[in-house]
C-alpha cells in the first residue's frame, strides 16, 4: 500500500514539474522571439548601413582619383584613428570580432557591458569598416545579438540560467540574420559557445528551443526586410563525377595548411602588434589611401571582390597577388582592435584558394568553377574555426547548392584534420585566451602599483 502511495506522489511530483518547466518554456520562448526580432533589426540596420558606407567610400576615392588624391591617405588615416580611440576609450572589449568575449563571458571570465557594447560596436563597425578595414559584419552582428539578449533578459525579469540562454540565442540570431542562415545561427551556438552540455542537461533543452526560436525570428525579419535570396546566388553548370572526390581530398589538404597558417599568423601578430593599434590604423589608413585610388574592391567586407572571383574574372597570377594582399590586409585589420570579425574575409580567401586550386586542376580534368569557389568557403572555414558543421550548413544556405553536401562534407573534414594534427586551437579559443591572460595582466598591475 505504502509503494502504491509513494508511486502516486512521485507521479505527482513529476506532472507538478513537468507543468512548471512548460510554463517556463512557454514565456522563454515569448523572449526568445522578442530577441530574435531585435537582433534581426539591429543585424539588418548594420548591414544596410555598412553598404551605405561603402557606397559614401568609393564615391570619395572617385573624387580624389579625379583631383586631390593626395587627401585621400590623411582622410583614411583619420577616420581609423577615431574608430581606434574610440573603442580604446569607451569599450575595448567591442574591439575585434567579439564572439571570444562573448564566449568568455558566457563562462563567467567577463562581466558584460552589453549596453555600451552594443553602441561601440555599431557605431565603430560601420566607420572602421566603412573606411576600407578588411574585415566582416558577421562577428560583430553575433556580438550585438548576444548583447540585446543579455539586455533584454534584464528588462523581461530572467534569472541568471536565462540570461545566458537569451545571450546565447541572441547570438545566433545576430549570426542567422547576417548570413540569411537560420540554422546555422543554432548550429553554431552549439558548436562554438555551448560546449558544456552535458552539465546543464536542462539548459541545454530549453538553449536549443531558445536559439531555434531567436534565429528563426531574426531570420524571418532579414528577409521581409533584405528579401530571401541567398547571400551568393551561384548555379552550377554542370554537375560532377565521382571522381571529384579525389580533388575533394587535395583541396581539403590545401585548404588545411592555409588554414593553420592564417592560425598562427594572426595569433603570432596580436602578440606582437598589440601594443601599437594607433601605428597600425595609420599605416593601414596609409595604405587603404593608396590601394583605394588603384583597386578599391580589395578594402572594406570584400563582397564586390567575392562576386568577381565567383564571375571567374581573373586569371592565374591576379588572383594569387590579389589573395596574398587581402590575406595582409586581414591580418593586418585585426590587429588594429577596432569592430570587426574574420567570417567574411577567411570565406572570401576560402573561395580565392578554391578558384586558385581550381585553375591548376583544369590542367588535369575540367569541372565548373563554382564548385571549387563554394568548396574553398567550406574548408577554409573548417580549418580556421573548427566548427566543421556550422561551416558545412552555413555555405549550404548561403549559396542554396545543397548537391555539394557530400563534397563539402569531405573537404571540410579534411581541411579539419590538418591544424588539428599539428596541436593548433580553434582561432576563438586561441582569441579568448589570449584574451583572459591581457585581463589577468592588467589585474596584476593595478594590484602591484596599489601596493
Amino acid at each position: 500500500m505504502k509503494n502504491i502511495e509513494q508511486l502516486c506522489q512521485d507521479f505527482q511530483y513529476d506532472l507538478e514539474n513537468t507543468e512548471k518547466n512548460m510554463l517556463r518554456r512557454r514565456k522563454l520562448v515569448i523572449k526568445s522571439i522578442i530577441v530574435g526580432i531585435l537582433s534581426g533589426l539591429i543585424a539588418v540596420a548594420f548591414r544596410f548601413s555598412l553598404e551605405q558606407a561603402e557606397i559614401l567610400r568609393n564615391l570619395a576615392l572617385n573624387f580624389f582619383q579625379q583631383t586631390y588624391w593626395f587627401l585621400a591617405p590623411l582622410v583614411f588615416v583619420g577616420l581609423i584613428l577615431l574608430t581606434v580611440q574610440g573603442v580604446l576609450k569607451f569599450a575595448p572589449e567591442a574591439g575585434g570580432s567579439g564572439i571570444p568575449h562573448l564566449k568568455g563571458v558566457l563562462k563567467g571570465a567577463f562581466h558584460f557591458r552589453a549596453l555600451r557594447i552594443l553602441i561601440v560596436k555599431f557605431v565603430g563597425g560601420i566607420v572602421g569598416i566603412g573606411s576600407g578595414l578588411a574585415l566582416g559584419r558577421e562577428g560583430p552582428t553575433v556580438q550585438m545579438g548576444g548583447a540585446i539578449g543579455f539586455l533584454c533578459s534584464h528588462v523581461l525579469s530572467s534569472n541568471t540560467t536565462e540570461r545566458k540562454i537569451l545571450t546565447c540565442a541572441g547570438a545566433g540570431a545576430g549570426l542567422a540574420a547576417a548570413f540569411n542562415a537560420p540554422f546555422a545561427g543554432l548550429l553554431f551556438v552549439l558548436e562554438e559557445l555551448r560546449q558544456d552540455f552535458d552539465r546543464y542537461r536542462l539548459f541545454d533543452r530549453y538553449s536549443i528551443v531558445a536559439t531555434f526560436t531567436a534565429t528563426i525570428s531574426s531570420n524571418i525579419v532579414c528577409r521581409i526586410l533584405l528579401g530571401q535570396s541567398p547571400v551568393f546566388q551561384l548555379k552550377l553548370v554542370s554537375y560532377s563525377e565521382i571522381t571529384l572526390v579525389f580533388w575533394c581530398i587535395l583541396l581539403g589538404l590545401f585548404l588545411g595548411v592555409w588554414g593553420l597558417f592564417f592560425n598562427v599568423t594572426l595569433m603570432k601578430s596580436l602578440s606582437v602588434l598589440s601594443k601599437f593599434k594607433k601605428l597600425i590604423g595609420i599605416a593601414l589608413g596609409i595604405l587603404f589611401g593608396i590601394i583605394g585610388l588603384y583597386f578599391p574592391d580589395l578594402l572594406g567586407t570584400g563582397s564586390s571582390l567575392t562576386n568577381r572571383v565567383a564571375m571567374n574574372e581573373f586569371s592565374l597570377q591576379p588572383l594569387v597577388l590579389l589573395f596574398l594582399m587581402r590575406f595582409i590586409l586581414s591580418i593586418l585589420s585585426y590587429n588594429s582592435g577596432t569592430p570587426g570579425g574574420i567570417f567574411a574575409p577567411l570565406l572570401l580567401l576560402g573561395a580565392m584558394l578554391g578558384t586558385i586550386f581550381w585553375k591548376i586542376t583544369t590542367a588535369y580534368q575540367h569541372f565548373d568553377v563554382t564548385i571549387f569557389f563554394v568548396l574553398g568557403m567550406g574548408g577554409l572555414f573548417s580549418a580556421i574555426v573548427r566548427s566543421p558543421l556550422t561551416g558545412i550548413v552555413l555555405i549550404l544556405e548561403m549559396t542554396n547548392e545543397f548537391y555539394l553536401l557530400l563534397p563539402l562534407m569531405i573537404v571540410a573534414m579534411t581541411a579539419y584534420g590538418i591544424p588539428e594534427f599539428f596541436l593548433n586551437k580553434p582561432i576563438y579559443e586561441d582569441l579568448l585566451l589570449l584574451e583572459i591572460q591581457r585581463k589577468s595582466n592588467m589585474v596584476l598591475k593595478q594590484s602591484e602599483s596599489h601596493v
